[in-house]
Formats: C-alpha cells, structure tokens, sequence
C-alpha cells in the first residue's frame, strides 16, 4: 500500500474515532509530506522523536516572536535571553506535544506504522 493511501485509510480512522483532522495531521507533519518527507503521523512515532520534532520547530519560531515583540521596545531583549527562551518553550511544547500523541496513540490501538492498517482494524 503506497502511503498515500495509507494516510488517506490513517484519515478515516482517526475521523471515525472524532479526531479532528487538525490533531491528526498538524501542520508540520503537512508540510514535511507535502516537502516529501516521508515521516509517519504524529501517533506513530516515538516519544523523543516527537518531542524533538515538534519542540524544535516551536522553540525557534516562539524565541522569533518574543524576540521581534520585544524588540520593539526601547531596551530590547538580548540575544541569550531569546535562546533560553527558545530551549525551554520548544522543551516544554515538546513534551506536551509528544504526551498527547503517544496518549492518542495507545487510545486507539495504533501499532506502528509499517503494520498498519492492522488486519482487524476497520477505518
């Protein structure tokens, strides 16, 4: 089964199930797919891979945000203060992120990726 049509039977499921298509395909995992990348939904992976993915996207762009927001200002915001904004934002949103997935993933059943969908699991 190519993995278009895995997603598309991963895009039922999670709908059967009232998962909201934003939950099950967020939009990083959008643009990795849409880039190419073939990386399995969110609920397949691992803890840390999770964690790193989605942490370490956030982090960057929330420092960006807090830095541009700050910087308006007269005094500024210094450039270690924006990185430890960005390692521990990114750590947090990370962790939050990756306890979601891996809970909604033991919620339905989801084995892993090669193996799905499994033989008694209907979309």
């Amino acid at each position: 089964m190519k993995d278009s049509r895995k997603l598309d039977t991963y895009k039922q499921h999670m709908a059967t199930r009232g998962v909201s298509e934003w939950n099950a395909f967020p939009p990083l995992w959008q643009i990795l797919w849409h880039l190419g990348i073939a990386v399995p939904p969110p609920p397949f992976l691992g803890f840390v891979t999770l964690a790193t993915l989605s942490g370490g996207l956030f982090g960057p762009l929330f420092a960006f945000a807090v830095w541009v927001l700050e910087n308006r200002r007269y005094e500024g915001m210094s450039g270690e203060r924006a990185l430890w904004i960005a390692l521990i934002g990114g750590a947090v949103f990370g962790l939050i992120m990756a306890a979601y997935y891996r809970h909604l993933g033991r919620k339905h059943r989801l084995g892993s990726w090669s193996a799905f969908p499994a033989p008694g699991l209907r979309p």
